[in-house]
Protein backbone atom coordinates (compact mmCIF):
# COMPACT_ATOMS: atom_id res chain seq x y z
CA UNK A 1 0.00 0.00 0.00
CA UNK A 2 1.42 3.03 -0.71
CA UNK A 3 1.38 6.11 1.71
CA UNK A 4 2.86 9.73 1.76
CA UNK A 5 3.38 9.65 5.21
CA UNK A 6 6.98 10.32 5.84
CA UNK A 7 9.15 9.38 8.81
CA UNK A 8 11.37 6.94 10.39
CA UNK A 9 10.86 4.03 12.79
CA UNK A 10 12.78 5.38 15.51
CA UNK A 11 9.81 8.48 15.54
CA UNK A 12 7.81 6.49 18.44
CA UNK A 13 10.99 7.25 20.69
CA UNK A 14 11.34 11.26 20.46
CA UNK A 15 9.54 13.13 17.56
CA UNK A 16 5.86 11.17 18.50
CA UNK A 17 6.43 9.89 21.55
CA UNK A 18 3.03 9.04 23.01
CA UNK A 19 3.19 10.41 25.86
CA UNK A 20 5.78 13.20 26.09
CA UNK A 21 4.87 14.93 22.79
CA UNK A 22 0.91 13.79 22.29
CA UNK A 23 0.35 13.78 26.11
CA UNK A 24 -1.42 10.34 25.55
CA UNK A 25 -1.43 7.71 27.80
CA UNK A 26 -0.40 9.06 30.33
CA UNK A 27 -2.29 8.06 33.35
CA UNK A 28 -0.29 4.04 33.21
CA UNK A 29 2.70 5.87 33.76
CA UNK A 30 1.53 9.03 36.26
CA UNK A 31 -0.53 6.78 38.28
CA UNK A 32 0.80 3.22 38.07
CA UNK A 33 4.09 2.93 37.26
CA UNK A 34 5.11 4.00 41.28
CA UNK A 35 8.11 1.80 41.18
CA UNK A 36 10.63 -0.42 38.71
CA UNK A 37 8.28 -3.18 39.32
CA UNK A 38 5.00 -2.25 38.49
CA UNK A 39 6.18 0.10 35.44
CA UNK A 40 7.76 -3.37 34.04
CA UNK A 41 4.67 -4.87 34.60
CA UNK A 42 3.20 -2.08 32.79
CA UNK A 43 5.55 -2.09 30.32
CA UNK A 44 5.39 -5.56 29.21
CA UNK A 45 1.92 -5.75 28.71
CA UNK A 46 1.72 -2.49 26.58
CA UNK A 47 4.41 -4.25 24.30
CA UNK A 48 2.56 -7.42 24.05
CA UNK A 49 -0.60 -6.04 23.36
CA UNK A 50 0.26 -3.21 21.48
CA UNK A 51 2.71 -5.26 18.87
CA UNK A 52 0.26 -8.25 18.54
CA UNK A 53 -3.18 -6.06 18.09
CA UNK A 54 -1.95 -3.68 15.59
CA UNK A 55 -0.51 -6.73 13.71
CA UNK A 56 -3.33 -8.78 13.81
CA UNK A 57 -5.76 -5.50 13.44
CA UNK A 58 -4.23 -5.15 9.50
CA UNK A 59 -6.73 -8.03 8.79
CA UNK A 60 -9.81 -5.94 9.19
CA UNK A 61 -11.99 -5.71 6.36
CA UNK A 62 -11.38 -1.76 5.57
CA UNK A 63 -15.25 -2.10 4.00
CA UNK A 64 -16.14 -1.95 7.46
CA UNK A 65 -17.55 1.46 8.93
CA UNK A 66 -14.98 3.21 10.69
CA UNK A 67 -16.85 2.63 14.64
CA UNK A 68 -17.10 -1.25 13.57
CA UNK A 69 -13.38 -1.71 12.69
CA UNK A 70 -12.75 0.10 15.94
CA UNK A 71 -14.93 -1.77 17.99
CA UNK A 72 -13.00 -5.32 16.39
CA UNK A 73 -10.01 -3.42 17.27
CA UNK A 74 -10.59 -3.37 21.10
CA UNK A 75 -12.16 -6.83 21.00
CA UNK A 76 -8.96 -7.98 19.18
CA UNK A 77 -6.39 -6.11 22.17
CA UNK A 78 -8.97 -7.86 24.79
CA UNK A 79 -8.19 -10.88 23.31
CA UNK A 80 -4.76 -10.51 23.75
CA UNK A 81 -4.67 -9.07 26.94
CA UNK A 82 -5.25 -12.14 28.80
CA UNK A 83 -1.61 -14.09 27.23
CA UNK A 84 -0.09 -10.65 27.77
CA UNK A 85 -1.23 -10.97 31.01
CA UNK A 86 -0.26 -14.41 32.31
CA UNK A 87 3.57 -13.88 30.49
CA UNK A 88 4.25 -10.57 32.71
CA UNK A 89 2.64 -12.44 35.51
CA UNK A 90 5.47 -15.13 34.82
CA UNK A 91 8.21 -12.23 33.94
CA UNK A 92 7.77 -10.07 36.46
CA UNK A 93 5.51 -12.17 39.50
CA UNK A 94 2.30 -11.60 41.20
CA UNK A 95 3.90 -9.05 43.35
CA UNK A 96 4.46 -6.38 40.01
CA UNK A 97 0.84 -7.35 38.51
CA UNK A 98 -0.87 -6.22 41.85
CA UNK A 99 1.20 -3.68 41.83
CA UNK A 100 0.33 -2.03 38.35
CA UNK A 101 -3.37 -2.54 39.47
CA UNK A 102 -5.84 -1.60 37.10
CA UNK A 103 -3.56 0.37 35.13
CA UNK A 104 -3.12 -2.84 33.13
CA UNK A 105 -6.59 -3.80 31.45
CA UNK A 106 -6.53 0.12 30.59
CA UNK A 107 -4.00 -0.47 27.81
CA UNK A 108 -6.31 -2.32 25.56
CA UNK A 109 -7.81 0.80 24.84
CA UNK A 110 -4.41 2.43 24.48
CA UNK A 111 -4.29 5.26 21.41
CA UNK A 112 -1.94 3.48 19.20
CA UNK A 113 -4.58 0.64 18.69
CA UNK A 114 -7.39 2.98 18.35
CA UNK A 115 -5.98 5.75 16.37
CA UNK A 116 -2.46 5.73 15.41
CA UNK A 117 -3.59 2.39 13.56
CA UNK A 118 -6.06 3.98 11.13
CA UNK A 119 -3.74 6.93 10.92
CA UNK A 120 -0.37 6.04 10.21
CA UNK A 121 0.32 2.27 10.74
CA UNK A 122 -2.02 0.80 8.03
CA UNK A 123 -1.31 3.41 5.62
CA UNK A 124 2.36 1.76 5.75
CA UNK A 125 3.33 -1.48 4.09
CA UNK A 126 3.25 -4.04 6.36
CA UNK A 127 6.74 -4.39 7.52
CA UNK A 128 7.82 -1.47 8.12
CA UNK A 129 4.41 -0.77 10.10
CA UNK A 130 5.81 -3.05 12.33
CA UNK A 131 8.95 -1.37 12.70
CA UNK A 132 6.92 1.62 13.56
CA UNK A 133 4.73 -0.18 16.33
CA UNK A 134 7.85 -1.09 17.59
CA UNK A 135 9.28 2.76 17.81
CA UNK A 136 5.82 3.65 19.15
CA UNK A 137 6.59 0.87 21.27
CA UNK A 138 10.01 1.41 22.60
CA UNK A 139 8.94 5.52 23.60
CA UNK A 140 6.57 4.68 25.84
CA UNK A 141 8.66 1.61 27.60
CA UNK A 142 11.23 4.30 28.26
CA UNK A 143 8.94 6.72 29.78
CA UNK A 144 7.38 4.53 31.79
CA UNK A 145 10.88 2.60 33.10
CA UNK A 146 12.20 5.94 33.52
CA UNK A 147 9.80 7.40 35.60
CA UNK A 148 9.18 3.80 37.92
CA UNK A 149 13.14 3.88 38.48
CA UNK A 150 13.26 7.51 39.57
CA UNK A 151 10.45 6.95 41.67
CA UNK A 152 11.71 3.98 43.48
CA UNK A 153 15.19 5.60 43.91
CA UNK A 154 13.55 8.22 45.80
CA UNK A 155 10.88 6.93 47.44
CA UNK A 156 11.61 3.44 48.34
CA UNK A 157 16.16 3.75 47.81
CA UNK A 158 16.28 0.87 45.48
CA UNK A 159 15.73 -0.05 41.96
CA UNK A 160 13.42 -3.22 42.22
CA UNK A 161 15.32 -5.93 44.11
CA UNK A 162 18.95 -3.48 44.31
CA UNK A 163 19.63 -1.12 47.20
CA UNK A 164 20.53 2.70 45.97
CA UNK A 165 21.07 4.31 49.03
CA UNK A 166 21.24 8.38 47.87
CA UNK A 167 21.12 9.26 51.84
CA UNK A 168 17.46 11.45 51.43
CA UNK A 169 13.58 10.58 49.70
CA UNK A 170 11.25 12.06 48.28
CA UNK A 171 8.15 10.67 49.77
CA UNK A 172 6.06 12.46 47.42
CA UNK A 173 6.87 11.42 44.26
CA UNK A 174 4.71 8.24 44.94
CA UNK A 175 1.74 10.41 44.65
CA UNK A 176 0.00 11.10 41.29
CA UNK A 177 1.26 15.05 41.95
CA UNK A 178 5.18 13.50 41.69
CA UNK A 179 3.98 11.47 38.92
CA UNK A 180 3.18 14.40 36.98
CA UNK A 181 6.43 16.26 37.91
CA UNK A 182 8.63 13.62 36.92
CA UNK A 183 6.62 13.33 33.34
CA UNK A 184 6.60 16.67 32.62
CA UNK A 185 9.86 17.58 33.36
CA UNK A 186 10.34 14.43 31.11
CA UNK A 187 8.81 15.83 28.47
CA UNK A 188 10.33 19.27 28.85
CA UNK A 189 14.28 17.09 28.27
CA UNK A 190 12.12 15.73 25.38
CA UNK A 191 10.79 18.33 23.70
CA UNK A 192 14.36 20.26 23.99
CA UNK A 193 15.89 17.35 22.95
CA UNK A 194 13.68 17.40 20.00
CA UNK A 195 14.06 20.84 19.43
CA UNK A 196 18.08 20.95 19.37
CA UNK A 197 17.84 18.52 17.05
CA UNK A 198 15.54 20.18 14.37
CA UNK A 199 18.24 23.51 14.84
CA UNK A 200 21.17 21.37 14.37
CA UNK A 201 19.66 20.13 11.05
CA UNK A 202 18.60 23.31 9.55
CA UNK A 203 22.04 24.81 10.02
CA UNK A 204 23.65 21.73 8.48
CA UNK A 205 21.24 22.04 5.64
CA UNK A 206 22.00 26.29 5.86
CA UNK A 207 25.80 25.26 5.47
CA UNK A 208 25.44 22.73 2.67
CA UNK A 209 23.38 25.59 0.74
CA UNK A 210 25.73 27.81 1.19
CA UNK A 211 29.13 25.62 0.26
CA UNK A 212 27.38 25.01 -3.40
CA UNK A 213 26.78 28.79 -3.86
CA UNK A 214 29.82 29.42 -3.08
CA UNK A 215 31.09 26.91 -5.43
Amino acid sequence: MSSNIKGRPSDGLVRQNIVLMSGLLTGPVIAGAKDFESAAAISVVFALITFFSVALCRIVPKKLVYTVRIIIYAIIASAIYIPAYLIAQSLVGDGAIIKAGIYLPVLVTNHVILSKTETRFFQLSYGYMLLETIGYIAGFVAVCMITGIIRDIFVNSQIGSIRVDMGFDVPAFETTFGGFIIVGVLAGLCRALFNFSQKSQKLKSQDGENKEETE
